[in-house]
């Protein structure tokens, strides 16, 4: 069972991700990182004294251990010299921090240990699949790989335990890369979790790029004490934070007046979302003031964190003057007239002073493409949120999936549908949670003909990605060579499809070839969920093959109910292909279905790749949550057909 940051269980893993990017980054030189483990030796709480190499316990028995042991603190291996008695010892290095009731560990050998997969992205929504994390530089290695400096880099870390004593747990502690820059600069400074530990025993910064220097005492090095504030700060907006439409402007060059010193021009640039702070929550009163202008708002300041306005607009943006935001809460616009940095805790710069006053239609801010934006905030309610709200609706109802009545001439997702295709009603069910009702029985329909024709087209760009799910159970035999198509659509030439056989899984797009060799003896009274992932942007495909355990549904196994059973699927299969360019496809055909010898339910294509986390989700969804980011989604629930009648009297 995993806790936090501690696993208990061999096989159990975490992941660990940035909560703030790198920047500037070309590549990884090298990585460490820090795990600890913890058992009957390791009770009770430590207290350290910065410069003194005895170590005090509370409820601690120091006598199992010898000297040259070593134990953890904070993020530190420190050897132990001697043993005084149960709760004291003498270290032969002496701590830097002082600290009380603080945990210890030992360090991880080969009978307690992790092993670790790295996956990376610069947007922090979609993620390459997770490659071991070695020191190797072959392809797919994280020392081989190139990043966009001028982008930022999120490198998320998975540890699943490989070995475990009974009795001990094991816990990750801090992760630490060597980066090189765009400027030839050589970065490393320990990541941690503040909410973890106490981040005054820690050797690092909470995903801060600091100098981390404690060999001469410097009254002004706060970086831990400013880490934390800023994480207050954060906090804070995140709970107590009004979300407002924010219109971002920049001053066009070309109107420069010297003389002036300004800009007689300015263009609205970007729309977002921001959280803002309102000082003691207090918003200016509703009573509205008149003069020979027309109605004026009251003046008021707000407080923009500067964390979250780089996180949505970019490094080093901030509020400027002519900037204007949509307040819903009060249903009212205004524009800033004015801004400043906060005197504040050691003057860190974590939030901006902002004045704001009533919005005004300037004929200065070229509004461009947000013209229409601008007057709908200003225009009324339902002009601005109630294309939002169709959205929403259609999100949350689910009106392609729960259509209750659909013929065969206006089936939505299907375009033509074998007459001769036999809809079979069963419930597919793992455990509690029911995965189908109803399945394709395509061994009827001659193979390779079409059975089931969609109306998405099968398609996918240069800059695209692609992930694909869906439930089998192969109905041929072991002896059976035949490579059956699986999904995808009728183009000879140019088009996409997916093939299983008795030995491989292939994947042809645009006549380039990938092969899975699976190696699985495939049984016809069982089902089979197959995840593959098309990633352009990390020019990597993979696949993986779940079975479904039909004990769990029985209680089969001696001495459990169904319900002690766990919900996860039994991996069969899983396997990465680093490919050498993109696969691209446009055949101007639609996919289709074909007969292949099988029973098919739950088919599901996806505009982004599904994270490893998140492959049993998919695959024991009936109703898809995420609907929005799929292209086709067909539980081969039947149509309404109607029967036609001749003479009826």
């Amino acid at each position: 069972m995993v806790t936090g940051y501690t696993a208990t269980e061999y096989g159990d893993y975490l992941i660990a991700s940035l909560q703030e990017p790198y920047y500037n980054t070309i590549k990884v030189l090298d990585w460490e990182i820090v795990a600890g483990v913890q058992n009957s030796m390791t009770i009770g709480t430590v207290s350290t004294t910065a410069g003194s190499t005895t170590l005090l316990g509370t409820g601690t028995d120091f006598t199992v251990f010898s000297a040259g042991d070593e134990i953890i603190l904070g993020n530190t291996t420190f050897e132990i010299a001697s043993i005084s008695a149960q709760n004291v010892l003498e270290l032969t290095i002496a701590p830097t921090f002082t600290t009380t009731n603080l945990e210890y560990y030992l360090p991880v050998n080969d009978n307690n240990k992790f092993e670790y997969e790295y996956r990376w992205s610069h947007t922090n929504s979609e993620f390459s699949e997770f490659r071991e994390l070695n020191e190797g530089i072959a392809i797919g290695d994280i020392k081989s790989l190139m990043f966009d400096p001028s982008k930022p880099l999120w490198i998320d870390i998975k540890a699943e335990v490989a070995s475990l004593s009974a009795g001990h747990s094991i816990s990750i502690i801090s992760v630490t890369f060597t980066l090189e820059t765009d400027s030839g600069v050589i970065e490393s400074c320990p990541q941690f979790c503040v909410e973890c530990t106490d981040p005054f025993a820690m050797d690092g910064c909470a995903n801060i790029k600091v100098s981390c220097d404690t060999d001469t005492f410097n009254p002004y090095q706060l970086t831990k004490s400013a880490t934390i504030y800023k994480q207050l700060v954060g906090i804070t907006n995140n709970i107590f934070g009004h979300e407002v439409t924010y219109f971002r402007t920049e001053s066009d060059a070309r109107t420069e007046d010297v003389i002036l010193m300004e800009y007689s021009l300015h263009n609205v640039v970007e729309k977002a979302t921001v959280k803002i702070l309102v000082p003691d929550n207090e918003f200016p009163d509703e009573a509205n003031t008149y003069d020979i202008f027309g109605m004026e708002f009251a003046e008021f300041e707000i407080h923009i964190v500067a964390e979250e306005f780089e996180r949505v607009f970019g490094l080093n943006k901030k509020p400027r003057n002519k900037d204007y935001m949509y307040i819903p809460i009060i249903n009212k616009m205004y524009e800033i007239e004015s801004m400043s940095l906060a005197d504040e805790f050691n003057r860190e710069h974590s939030y901006w002073r902002v004045k704001l006053v009533k919005y005004q239609d300037r004929t200065s801010v070229i509004k461009g493409e947000f013209e229409d934006d601008t007057d709908a905030l200003v225009t009324g309610v339902e002009e601005i949120f109630g294309e939002k709200i169709q959205d929403e609706y259609e999100k949350n109802t689910k009106p392609e999936q729960f259509q209750t009545v659909s013929t065969l001439y206006r089936d939505g997702i299907r375009q033509f549908a074998d007459r001769s295709l036999s809809i079979i009603d069963y419930d597919l069910k793992n455990r509690w949670t029911v995965i189908s009702k109803n399945y394709y029985d395509l061994k009827n329909i001659t193979t390779n003909n079409t059975a089931i024709l969609y109306t998405v087209p099968s398609k996918l760009s240069l800059t695209e990605n692609l992930g694909i799910s869906l439930w089998f159970s192969p109905q041929f035999n072991n002896t059976d060579t035949t490579e059956y198509v699986l999904f995808g659509d009728i183009a000879a030439i140019g088009g996409f499809k997916i093939y299983i056989s008795n030995t491989k899984l292939k994947v042809v797009a645009s006549s380039i070839e990938h092969e899975f060799n699976h190696g699985l003896t495939f049984s016809n009274s069982s089902w089979y969920g197959l995840i593959l992932n098309i990633s352009n942007t990390f020019l990597q495909l993979s696949a993986s093959i779940y079975r479904l355990d039909s004990t769990n549904n029985s209680g089969m196994i001696p001495g459990q109910r169904p319900q002690d059973a766990s919900n996860n699927l039994i991996q069969e299969y899983t396997n990465i292909i680093e490919m050498p360019q993109e696969l691209i496809w446009n055949p101007n055909e639609n996919y289709h279905l074909r007969g292949n010898n099988t029973y098919m339910t739950n088919i599901r294509v996806f505009e982004k790749t599904i994270e490893l986390e998140q492959h049993h989700n998919i695959l024991n969804q009936y109703v898809v949550r995420d609907n929005q980011l799929s292209n086709l989604i067909d539980n081969a629930i039947p149509s309404l057909g109607y029967q036609k009648f001749y003479n009826a009297r």
